[in-house]
Order: C-alpha cells, then structure tokens, then sequence
C-alpha cells in the first residue's frame, strides 16, 4: 500500500507563488481572493518567501512581485527580481544622500520599463510612481541612458526595428535619426543622460518632472538605468546634475559592481567541485 505524503504550509506557499506568476504584482487582498488563504497565513507566507527572496514587496506601491518563474507562466520575474535585489539598497541610500527618489529602469529591447521607485520614501511629495510603467528608449531618461552605451550602427538598428512601431517609433516622437544621434553624442559629453524636453511621457503626470540617469552595466552589457527625479519647474537637469550627479553616478556604478558579483556567487555555487586527491597519493 503506498502511502501520499503532503506538507500543506510548502503546497500554500506555492499557490501563492503561482498567483502572483499568474497575475502580476498583487495587494494583500487581491491574494486572498485569488487563493482563498486567510490573510494572516498569506503574511507568513509571504515574510518567507521574502525573507527567501523568492517574493519581494516593491517600495512603490506595496505591492507583491515574484521573483521567480514558474513552468509557464512569467518569463521576466527572475531578471526584474534580480536587478531589484541588487539595486534597492543603493537606491534607498541614494534618495536618502540627495533627498529626491529614484527610479529603477530594466531595458528591454525596444522600450525601457520601470521596475521599482523610491518615491515613498523622498520627503518632497512625488505622484506615485505606476510600477512597470514602460517608456521611449529614444526619449526617456532611462532609455538614453543605455542607447548612449550602444554603437551608432545598433541605435540606428534599433530606430530601423521599431520604424512601424506606432507606440516606439523614432517618428512619434518628432525626432529624426540626426537628432537622436546628436542628443546621445551630447549625453556621453556630459556623462549623463537627460529626458527629452518634448517628451511628454507615457501618462498624463510624465511631463510634470525632468530625470537624469546612469545606465547599469553587467557584463559588459547595459541592462538597464538609474534615474534621479525632481519637478520640472525646479531646477534645469544642468543645475540638478551639478549638485547631485555624482551620488547617482556612485550609486549606479555600485548596483554594476554588485550585479556582477552575484553573477559571480551564483557561477561558483553551480559549478561541479573537484574531488580533492590526498597529496601523497598524487607520487604513488
């Protein structure tokens, strides 16, 4: 007689794991909907999957993210939970040195989409950041930063790939190929990338703030942005940049350092370990 053996607390951990992959960022109570679980056992869950980072609550919105794929379902967490892990703690220590909060970009080929906000935390009143608000990679702060990383010949690649595009075309913006060449030109001048004066953003409150940004390097590869915010009508991105461009240069160029040295652990916890030979045995 073979006999089922089941531990509960692990399969309502992995419901709730499968929400959240299923759906997306998610309230507290949007998890009690979905999966029926009282809401005191979904926070212990949930204090375990973060403590485990299988699961992180974004600074933002409050909300639940995954950090982890499940068979089919979302491909992206892993990446987007990744990047987070590395850059929240110097993303908080950013907005506590300069006092204006930052936001998170992860670029993703043809647009750069915005993955956690310090804005809770600044003490100047900010709108609320929308979590995975995505963004013009050719007017964005964000997007210029890593296209000013990129050869002229894979910008313009990338200008020829979203020519049709009617949401991250070159052409909505009313900019042509000369402009944006220029504009990144000037942008790798001043060692930082700035929002296009004309963009007005991707919802109705985008074009109330300027941003500067730094692009975030693993590997030799740009995967995304650091981006410092503040009211349009305060300062210019020259003036803003003068006070504070170094702490998000130092900042951006920790969550790179921090990036690869994961990438390092991880590398050196999966490869196979060497059977160690007794010395005396190596002259036998």
């Amino acid at each position: 007689m073979g006999y089922v053996t089941e531990n509960r607390s692990l399969d309502r951990g992995l419901d709730v794991l499968n929400c959240l992959s299923m759906h997306g960022a998610s309230t507290l109570q949007d998890l009690h909907v979905r999966t029926g679980l009282p809401k005191s056992t979904i926070r212990r869950l949930l204090a375990t999957l973060i403590r485990r980072k299988v699961v992180r609550r974004s600074l933002n919105d409050q909300r639940y993210r995954a950090n982890v794929s499940l068979p089919m379902q979302n491909e992206t967490a892993p990446r987007d939970g990744w990047l987070v892990d590395c850059a929240v703690p110097h993303m908080i220590e950013l907005t506590r040195r300069i006092g204006w909060s930052c936001d998170l970009h992860i670029f993703e080929r043809d647009h750069s989409r915005v993955i956690e906000s310090t804005r809770p935390l600044s003490p100047f009143f900010q709108y609320e950041r929308e979590i995975d608000l995505e963004v013009s990679p050719f007017a964005s702060a964000g997007g210029l930063a890593v296209l000013s990383t990129w050869t002229e010949s894979a910008v313009l690649a990338l200008v020829d790939e979203t020519d049709e595009d009617q949401i991250w075309s070159l052409a909505r913006l009313g900019l042509t190929r000369d402009d944006l060449l220029a504009t990144i030109q000037h942008i790798r001048a001043l060692g930082y990338a700035y929002r296009i004066d004309s963009y007005p953003g991707e919802n109705s409150k985008g074009g109330t703030l300027r941003a500067i940004a730094r692009p975030l390097i693993h590997r030799a590869s740009t995967v995304g942005a650091l981006v410092a915010l503040w009211p349009r009508d305060f300062l210019s991105p020259a003036h803003f940049a003068a006070t504070h461009l170094k702490a998000l240069r130092e900042a951006a160029g920790c969550i790179s350092a921090d990036l690869d040295r994961m990438s390092s652990r991880q590398t050196e916890a999966t490869r196979p370990r060497r059977r160690r030979v007794p010395g005396s045995l190596l002259h036998r």
